[in-house]
C-alpha cells in the first residue's frame, strides 16, 4: 500500500495539484481544503484501480525441450572436435527435476491477484472486486476468500546425441535431443468459507422454474464443474480440479550443421534446427492446464554455436568462452482458447449465459465459457534461446558457469470457430425464466436488489462474435534469465580408440525478464520462474 501511494506522489495528477497550489498561493484557506480533499480522493481511486481482477485464461512456459543450457554443459570437450577424420559420437542421458518459485506472480497472470474473494448478490457491502458465487451455484449469501498458491514440477530424462560427420565434410555434425518425462501443474487452492448460505435458497425463475437449493458448498466445490444445477448446465471448461498431470515426449529437437571455422582454439558453426512437436495439445478444458512440450507447433530455425580459448596452462588447465544461440519459428498449431468478452472485460466467460431459440428463450442457461472455448490457429514469429558459458578445465574435471536468456514474442490467434449467432445473451442476475439479458454483465455481478435496473431494456440482447476478446487468450511476450553451474569427471580412455565415459552434476535458476518487484500489471506477463537439477551421463565413441 505504501509502495502505491509513494508511486502515486510521483505521478501526474500530484504533480498538476502541486502546480496549482504553487501558482496559487493567495486563495483561500476554504479553497485549500477543497483542494486537499480533491486530492484524497484522486489518490484513493487509483490505488483502487491497481487491484481490479484481470489476466489472461491461458498460461504457458517454455518447453521443456527449449534448454541450450542443457545442450552444452558437460560435454563440449567431446564434440565440435579439431582435426576429426573419422566420424565420432557422443550421447548423454540426462536426468532433469524443475519446480516453480515465486507462485505470487503465476496467480497474477491468471488474476491479477493471489486472493479472490467470493460473495453472493445478497451479500451487503459486496466488494468491486468480488467475484459473484450466483454464476457458479453458490448462495446468494454465500461468502469466502480463496488463496491460490500455484506449482508447476516436471521429471524429465533428456537423451542427446551429437554425431561428428568430419568423414563426409570436416566440421559437419548432426545433433538431436529428446526429452521425455512428465508435468504437473496444481493451483493449490486453499478456501476460506466465511458464510455458506444454506438458508437462502435461490428464488424460483432464478436459477430454475421452481425454487432450487444452491448445490454447492465451497467454491473449489464449485469451480471442479461437470454438475448441472436447475436450469443451468454444469461447467464444461476453464475448470480447476486439483492437480493435472501429462506424461510423454517432449519436443524432439534435431539439427544438422557446419563448423565453417574449426581450429585448436576455437570453433564458429551454423546449424538448420527443427522441432518434431510430440507433446501435448492445449484444450482449455482446465484452467493452468499442464502442458508438455511446446502447445504443438512444428519449430524451424537456425542455431549458432562457436567458442574460444581464453588461457591455457601445462596443457592441464584451460578456460574458455562458449556460446549457443537459437533462433526458432513456431508454425500455426490447431488449439482450444477459453475467450472473455471485450466489453464484459476480465473473467466474463464464466458469466451465466441463456440459451435461446427461434421462439424466444429456452429458459436453460450456461457458463458462457461452455461456447467461448474455441478451436484456433496460434503461432510465434520468433523465439530465441542464447548461452554464454565459461567452462574452465582442470586434468579430466569440468567446471561451467554461464548465463542463458530465452524470449519468445507475442502468440498470434486466428480463432478457426465462431459463436453461433442470436443463440446466447448474458444472464448475469436476471432469471434463467423469461427474455430478459444483461449485457452489461461482469464476473463481480450486482447486487440482486438491482436485478431490473440492469437488464437489457431492449431484451434479449445477443452475444455477437466480434465481442470475442482475443487478447484474452494470447500469450504476451516473454523473457527469461538463467543463471547455470555444471561439474563433471571425464575417465580417461585404456586406449586412444576405446570410449570415455562422463558423469557430472548441475543446477539452475531461472527468473522473469519483464516484471519487476513493483510492477503493477504482473498480469499481463506469463513468465514462470523456476529452479532445476540435472545429472548428465554420457558416452564419448
Amino acid at each position: 500500500m505504501f509502495k502505491r501511494i509513494k508511486n502515486y506522489f510521483k505521478s501526474a495528477p500530484f504533480l498538476a495539484w502541486l502546480m496549482v497550489v504553487k501558482t496559487k498561493n493567495n486563495v483561500a484557506k476554504q479553497k485549500q481544503l477543497s483542494s486537499f480533499f480533491l486530492l484524497f480522493l484522486f489518490i484513493i481511486i487509483p490505488i483502487k484501480g491497481v487491484d481490479l481482477l484481470r489476466g489472461i485464461s491461458f498460461f504457458s512456459q517454455r518447453s521443456q525441450s527449449t534448454n541450450a543450457a542443457r545442450e552444452i554443459v558437460g560435454w563440449h570437450p567431446f564434440i565440435n572436435k579439431y582435426g576429426a577424420t573419422k566420424n565420432y559420437v557422443t550421447a548423454a542421458l540426462t536426468p532433469v527435476f524443475n519446480q516453480s518459485v515465486r507462485p505470487r506472480r503465476i496467480a497474477q497472470a491468471l488474476f491479477g491477484t493471489e486472493l479472490l474473494t467470493i460473495s453472493g448478490s445478497l451479500v451487503e457491502a459486496r466488494g468491486e472486486d468480488d467475484i459473484l458465487a450466483d454464476y457458479f451455484g453458490l448462495s446468494q449469501e454465500f461468502q469466502s476468500t480463496v488463496d491460490l498458491n500455484p506449482l508447476v514440477r516436471s521429471a524429465l530424462i533428456d537423451f542427446q546425441l551429437y554425431v561428428g560427420l568430419d568423414s563426409w565434410l570436416s566440421g559437419l555434425f548432426f545433433y538431436a535431443h529428446m526429452p521425455a518425462g512428465w508435468t504437473k501443474w496444481n493451483l493449490n487452492l486453499n478456501e476460506k468459507v466465511f458464510n455458506v448460505g444454506n438458508n437462502t435458497p435461490f428464488p424460483a425463475g432464478y436459477m430454475a422454474p421452481a425454487q432450487l437449493t444452491p448445490p454447492f458448498k465451497s467454491f473449489i466445490d464449485a469451480i471442479k464443474g461437470g454438475t448441472d444445477f436447475g436450469s443451468i448446465q454444469g461447467l464444461a471448461d476453464g475448470k480447476i480440479n486439483g492437480a493435472r498431470a501429462k506424461s510423454g515426449i517432449s519436443d524432439v529437437q534435431l539439427s544438422l550443421g557446419w563448423n565453417f571455422i574449426l581450429t585448436e582454439t576455437s570453433h564458429a558453426g551454423l546449424s538448420i534446427r527443427i522441432a518434431l512437436p510430440t507433446g501435448s495439445r492445449p484444450n482449455s478444458e482446465f484452467l493452468f492446464e499442464p502442458i508438455l512440450g511446446n502447445g504443438k507447433h512444428w519449430e524451424l530455425g537456425l542455431g549458432f554455436t562457436g567458442h574460444v580459448l581464453l588461457w591455457e596452462k601445462d596443457a592441464q588447465q584451460e578456460l574458455a568462452f562458449f556460446s549457443n544461440i537459437n533462433l526458432m519459428h513456431l508454425f500455426k498449431a490447431r488449439q482450444r482458447r477459453s475467450f472473455d468478452l471485450c466489453r464484459n472485460g476480465f473473467g466474463s466467460r464464466y458469466i451465466l449465459a441463456k440459451l435461446f431459440n427461434n421462439t424466444g428463450s429456452t429458459n436453460m442457461g450456461e457458463p458462457l465459457i461452455n461456447q467461448s472455448t474455441l478451436i484456433c490457429d496460434v503461432r510465434v514469429d520468433i523465439q530465441a534461446d542464447g548461452v554464454f558459458m565459461f567452462g574452465y578445465t582442470y586434468g579430466n574435471t569440468l567446471f561451467d558457469i554461464g548465463y542463458n536468456g530465452w524470449i519468445r514474442s507475442k502468440e498470434k490467434i486466428t480463432r478457426k470457430q465462431q459463436l453461433s449467432a442470436n443463440r446466447f445473451g448474458l444472464k448475469g442476475i436476471q432469471n434463467v425464466v423469461g427474455n430478459f439479458t444483461q449485457s452489461t454483465a461482469t464476473l463481480r455481478g450486482n447486487n440482486f436488489f438491482n436485478q431490473a435496473a440492469v437488464a437489457d431494456p431492449n431484451s434479449p440482447v445477443f452475444v455477437k462474435d466480434e465481442e470475442i476478446n482475443d487478447r484474452s487468450a494470447r500469450s504476451p511476450l516473454v523473457l527469461t534469465h538463467k543463471l547455470f553451474a555444471h561439474v563433471s569427471y571425464a575417465w580417461e580412455p585404456n586406449q586412444p580408440e576405446s570410449t570415455t565415459p562422463f558423469l557430472g552434476i548441475g543446477g539452475e535458476i531461472e527468473f522473469e525478464g519483464i516484471n519487476t518487484h513493483n510492477s503493477v500489471e504482473p498480469q499481463d506477463k506469463t513468465t514462470m520462474s523456476q529452479w532445476g537439477i540435472w545429472v548428465k551421463l554420457g558416452f564419448a565413441f
